[in-house]
């Protein structure tokens, strides 16, 4: 699983890509090609889980808290 989707946000071209990291399903923001955001992430038990009980995945969750954080102005931001 390796997805990156393009967000405008004031102005900003960021990059939300999703990947996979050891036994985990992972979710960063960059901006100009630097990581901007902490690592979001759900292990796989628990999306299955989630998943099984609801139908929904919480990638695609995870992908919304970050938009809804970059949006706040709550990334890192270069001095």
């Amino acid at each position: 699983m390796n997805n990156n989707e393009q967000f405008i946000c004031n102005g900003n071209a960021f990059e939300i890509r999703t990947t996979i990291i050891d036994d985990k399903y992972c979710v960063k923001v960059f901006l100009n090609n630097e990581v901007v955001s902490p690592n979001y992430s759900v292990d796989f038990e628990t999306h299955g889980d989630y998943f099984s009980q609801h139908q929904e995945s919480l990638v695609n969750s995870l992908i919304g808290i970050a938009k809804s954080d970059i949006e706040q102005g709550i990334y890192f931001k270069k001095a």
